[in-house]
């Protein structure tokens, strides 16, 4: 049966290559091919909202900084019952928000008159009216003495403005004897002796606000050399209560 060339020709499979030698792509390759791979929506979103808030919470720093105040900060630890003056006091730019801060501008008009810390004042704090009054700490009813602190009657820590203490009357010189309370007290100042005296039997001595009904035998006491000081608490108001012994 013979065949025509022409229609053979035209049926046949082309038989080529490409010009580079290699072998044709299949088709089933092809097919495969993934399409270019889409930006998902959700992440988008996310990236825009934190380059968003990122822009807001620079702006809002930029604000709250540009609205900064000058206040009263303490220059140094103050104890209850100081005189407050310019010296005990600085200005520093901060933004807060106490209603009862006391702003550099208003240092003038605290400082006019007689004006005392209240509570002890820590260096550095922020000053607001809570912390002072206009009553002095020798008010009616109450006396300011000096005991010496002798290492033997009081405490091993060393006491601070603002300490609440306990005076008592030990047994004699020699501690022999019965130990007598005779007030609270409230340390306003603690003086520390001087480092060259060495013969001395103290180590300085502390200013104590007590009770005038118990001033004298304070005195009496700290003459003798019999008054220890029993630390009860820290940082009390100038205010406080003061207890007088039995």
């Amino acid at each position: 049966m013979t065949v025509d060339t022409e229609q053979a020709s035209r049926t046949r499979a082309p038989s080529w290559r490409p010009s580079g030698g290699g072998d044709p792509v299949p088709s089933s390759r092809r097919a495969n091919v993934d399409p270019p791979r889409q930006r998902r929506p959700a992440l988008a979103a996310l990236a825009l909202l934190l380059v968003v808030g990122g822009a807001l919470l620079a702006g809002l720093m930029a604000v709250r900084m540009d609205s900064r105040t000058s206040y009263l900060a303490a220059s140094r630890d103050i104890a209850p019952g100081t005189a407050i003056t310019a010296a005990d006091l600085r200005e520093v730019s901060v933004a807060a928000d106490g209603l009862n801060l006391i702003t550099a501008e208003q240092a003038d008009q605290i400082l006019t008159g007689s004006v005392y810390a209240r509570v002890p004042i820590s260096a550095d704090s922020l000053v607001d009216q809570s912390m002072l009054t206009n009553e002095a700490p020798v008010a009616d009813g109450r006396a300011i003495v000096s005991v010496p602190l002798n290492p033997v009657l009081t405490p091993a820590s060393s006491l601070d403005g603002g300490d609440l203490v306990q005076v008592v009357r030990v047994g004699g010189e020699q501690g022999n004897g019965q130990a007598k309370e005779l007030t609270q007290a409230l340390v306003i100042d603690v003086t520390q002796a001087s480092t060259g005296d060495l013969q001395s039997s103290t180590t300085g001595s502390v200013t104590l606000l007590v009770p005038d009904s118990a001033a004298a035998d304070v005195v009496d006491a700290s003459g003798a050399n019999v008054a220890g000081l029993v630390l009860l608490q820290r940082g009390q108001p100038l205010d406080v209560d003061l207890e007088v012994g039995e």
